[in-house]
């Protein structure tokens, strides 16, 4: 595995040979096609591309739920649904769980529902199976051709279209590296086992001669030519022994740093709607925010991110993928609610602080608490990029989005995480000194460790803030979405003629 400035080099030095030697303007206009998911967290990185891909001439096509419609618009690209035969089927984006077409196909009988009920992002496959038929239609009557498919690596669907388009694949991997993800190699290979999951990946095999579980797993379709990662060498977590080392030892990873624009209209909280999003009137005071930060106040910075507050945490326990945190059997509301019980408790009423916490899209998410603070600002949803620009210190999940924009503004942290990367990216930023971490967080996170962390985090001349400033220089010398875009810009100019040994990852 390659994630240094050197072994980038000579990764597209490998993939690319020619390309130095092609003209420093291109003859035809390129096409970047974007592939993704309605989160948050793994659309947010992508629109800062899409709009530095506009402004060098290249044409931005979008395939995206339709949720998404607005963002990448203002970002500079043609939205586009995803399509499915099934003509009573008004999805435009992937299925995150199985539909009951895919039960009856391909669930045997006597099934526990739970099994693929419960399990995470078990449509994905069957959501690639039924999908490709109409988007290689789409990409094929595109003018001009696409030249490039930029995708986000939890979907199989993508580097399929690639290799039957021959035009490079390239992931956008908005965490640390393949080595965050904390599943176990008998867990993942079960889930991989499942009818659900290789029904469909042997239907595609059969249909497009492409098998994409050679190298691939659930939630983990890496490309074989190239795939941007999120993140400095300092913090990349490269493939673990075992499967991840067999399947992905060769992937080729190039670390870009963070990849933000302040220009670049972005989402604040995917699951917060319209219809429930902050009226104008509501919007973040920063005009009596600055005028307090003027005064010598500090402002801290609450937020859990979009997941564990989302519909499909709220209510139920988040299961196997949180175990290792200890909390399998603890619902989102249980958890979050903890968290902000206990902030209100650390730095309620203390005039020291400006708090702003983001709460959510949940109306029950304050059921049962303590009155709100008087020093506190609570939204649902909140313009990150401009608060973290002003705080002292960032209470997180430790998404890897949140952590790298935090990092960026040289913004210490104390890391609650839940689960996925983000209890491996607590132990991250615990390691380079900019921040605290808080696993295990019911018993972890209490009123008096969560003052004690705000207190150490914004003491005058503390060494987490100066670790956080020394990151903040790394990302920034990472390249982010300039160096992201020269890429892609890079393998879609030579795809048809210097890279055609690596298209798609076949």
């Amino acid at each position: 595995v390659t994630c240094c400035r050197e072994a980038q080099a000579k990764t597209h030095s490998d993939l690319c040979a020619a390309i130095t030697s092609l003209p420093a303007k291109m003859s035809l206009q390129q096409h970047a096609v974007f592939m993704n998911l309605p989160a948050t967290g793994h659309m947010n990185p992508t629109l800062p591309l899409v709009a530095r891909l506009k402004s060098q001439g290249c044409k931005v096509s979008y395939f995206v739920d339709e949720s998404m419609q607005s963002a990448v618009e203002a970002a500079g690209a043609t939205w586009l649904p995803y399509r499915y035969p099934d003509p009573d089927s008004d999805s435009t984006g992937v299925f995150m769980h199985l539909p009951e077409s895919g039960v009856k196909k391909y669930v045997p009988e006597g099934t526990a529902e739970q099994e693929y009920t419960e399990m995470p992002f078990s449509g994905f496959l069957y959501s690639a199976e039924q999908l490709l038929p109409a988007l290689l239609e789409d990409l094929k009557a595109m003018e001009p051709p696409p030249s490039v498919i930029v995708y986000d690596p939890f979907l199989a669907h993508a580097q399929v279209a690639a290799h039957v388009l021959r035009v490079p694949a390239v992931a956008t991997m908005t965490m640390p590296g393949p080595g965050v993800l904390p599943l176990c190699d008998v867990m993942k290979e079960a889930w991989d086992s499942k009818e659900w999951i290789a029904g469909p990946a042997q239907e595609i095999l059969k249909t497009y001669g492409f098998d994409v579980m050679k190298t691939g797993s659930l939630m983990e379709f890496y490309s074989n030519t190239l795939n941007l990662v999120t993140t400095i060498d300092d913090l990349f977590a490269p493939p673990r022994p075992g499967r991840q080392s067999q399947r992905f030892g060769n992937t080729p990873f190039q670390c870009v740093g963070v990849l933000k624009d302040a220009k670049v209209k972005r989402l604040n909280n995917a699951n917060v709607k319209p219809e429930s999003k902050n009226s104008p009137e509501d919007e973040l005071p920063m005009q009596e925010i600055d005028t307090a930060l003027s005064s010598g106040r500090r402002l801290l910075y609450i937020s859990m991110g979009t997941v564990a507050t989302g519909p499909d945490m709220w209510a139920k326990p988040f299961g196997p993928i949180a175990a290792e945190n200890g909390l399998a059997d603890c619902t989102g509301k249980q958890l979050i609610q903890h968290v902000f019980r206990c902030c209100f408790e650390a730095v309620g009423y203390n005039d020291d602080f400006l708090v702003v916490l983001s709460v959510g899209g949940q109306s029950d998410v304050l059921e049962g608490l303590p009155p709100i603070p008087g020093n506190f600002i609570v939204r649902s949803a909140v313009p990150q990029l401009d608060v973290l620009q002003r705080c002292s210190a960032f209470l997180t999940h430790g998404g890897a989005n949140s952590m790298h924009e935090s990092l960026s503004f040289g913004v210490p942290m104390a890391v609650v995480p839940v689960f996925g990367d983000q209890p491996a990216n607590a132990d991250s930023i615990a390691r380079c000194g900019a921040g605290l971490g808080f696993k295990q967080p019911l018993s972890s996170v209490t009123s008096d460790t969560l003052r004690s962390a705000f207190f150490q985090l914004t003491a005058k001349g503390n060494s987490f803030l100066a670790a956080a400033e020394i990151m903040s220089k790394k990302m920034l010398d990472a390249g982010g979405a300039e160096a992201a875009t020269k890429a892609i810009l890079d393998l879609g100019n030579a795809g048809a003629t210097a890279c055609k040994g690596n298209m798609g990852g076949a």
